[in-house]
C-alpha cells in the first residue's frame, strides 16, 4: 500500500477525544473537505465576532498560501492545514513580532511528542528537519510553516501548515519533508490538538512577558549560528552570521564588523 492509500480522512469523533485529552478548553475546531484559505476562512469568523481559539482545519485548500503570497500546496488528507484566530487584545503592536515565532515552537514541540520527529525552528516561520547523515547531513528541509496575518488592531490569524504525509512527488521544493519521509508516527488528530494545547501554553507565557518563552525558541531555533542570507525590501541582500533572536523576536545578523537587526516583517525571503 502506498502512503496516498493509506491516508484518512480527519476523525471529528477522534478528534474531540484527542482534544479532550490534550485538556483543550476552546471552542471545537470546525473541519472542512475543502476551501480557498483557512486563513481566510477564519478572518470571517473574526469579523463576525468569534472567540480567541477559533480554529478552522480542511483536508484540503485551493488556494493554501504562505509568506509574501507565496503558494502553499496542500494535497488532500495529507497534512494538517489550519488556522486560529488569536485576539491580542492589551499587547502592543510591536509585541506581536512574537506570534508566528511561538505558533512555530507550539507546532515543533507537538510534533516532536506526538509524531516523534526531532523538528527545529527556522527564524521567522518554517519547522525544519536537520539532515543527521549522507551527503545531505547538517541541511534543513522543511516540515511546516506559519503565516501570521494581521487582521485589524485587535485581530490575529495564524495559519499553520504541516506536511503530514505527502511524497517526494508531491512536495513542492526538493529541501521539503514530511512526517511521513522521516519515518514518524502519522496520528493528525493528535497533532492538532496537541499543536492547540501547546499554542495556548506559550500565548500565556507571551501576555506575561515569560523569558522562558525566549529561550525555549532560542533553544530550538536552527538558524542561531548559522551563515544565512536575507533578502529586504529592494532586493536588498545581506549575508552573515545569525548570532541570536532578541527578546523582541528579531534576527541579530553580524555583517562583516557591523550588526543588523531585522525584523520577520522586513525579510522576504532568508536562507540558511
Amino acid at each position: 500500500m502506498s502512503d496516498k492509500d493509506a491516508r484518512t480522512v480527519l476523525n471529528v469523533t477522534s478528534l474531540q477525544a484527542a482534544l479532550d485529552a490534550a485538556g483543550w478548553a476552546g471552542p471545537m475546531p470546525t473541519v472542512l473537505d475543502t476551501t480557498e484559505s483557512t486563513n481566510n476562512d477564519v478572518a470571517r469568523l473574526a469579523a463576525a465576532g468569534a472567540v480567541e481559539g477559533a480554529c478552522i482545519v480542511a483536508e484540503h485548500q485551493s488556494q493554501g498560501r504562505g509568506r509574501q503570497a507565496r503558494d502553499w500546496v496542500s494535497p488532500p488528507h495529507a497534512g494538517l492545514w489550519m488556522s486560529v484566530l488569536i485576539r491580542p487584545k492589551d499587547m502592543p503592536r510591536d509585541s506581536w513580532t512574537w506570534l508566528p515565532l511561538l505558533a512555530g515552537l507550539a507546532a515543533s514541540d507537538a510534533v516532536n511528542s506526538i509524531a516523534q520527529v526531532p523538528t527545529q525552528v527556522k527564524w521567522p516561520n518554517d519547522l525544519v528537519v536537520i539532515a543527521d547523515h549522507g551527503k545531505h547531513q547538517g541541511k534543513p528541509f522543511k516540515l511546516a510553516g506559519i503565516l501570521s496575518e494581521a487582521i485589524d488592531d485587535s485581530t490575529v490569524v495564524l495559519g499553520i501548515g504541516i506536511n503530514v504525509s505527502l511524497t517526494k512527488e508531491e512536495l513542492p521544493i526538493p529541501t521539503g519533508t514530511s512526517i511521513t519521509l522521516e519515518r514518524g508516527v502519522v496520528n493528525r488528530e493528535a497533532l492538532m490538538a496537541q499543536v492547540l494545547v501547546n499554542l495556548v501554553a506559550r500565548l500565556e507565557q507571551w501576555r506575561a512577558r515569560d523569558q522562558d518563552l525566549v529561550h525555549d525558541y532560542r533553544a530550538v531555533c536552527a538558524t542561531i549560528g548559522r551563515t544565512i542570507e536575507a533578502t529586504l525590501p529592494g532586493d536588498k541582500v545581506i549575508r552573515g552570521v545569525a548570532v541570536q533572536v532578541d527578546n523582541d523576536g528579531h534576527l541579530v545578523i553580524e555583517v562583516g564588523s557591523d550588526t543588523v537587526i531585522v525584523t520577520a516583517g522586513d525579510v522576504i525571503h532568508a536562507t540558511i
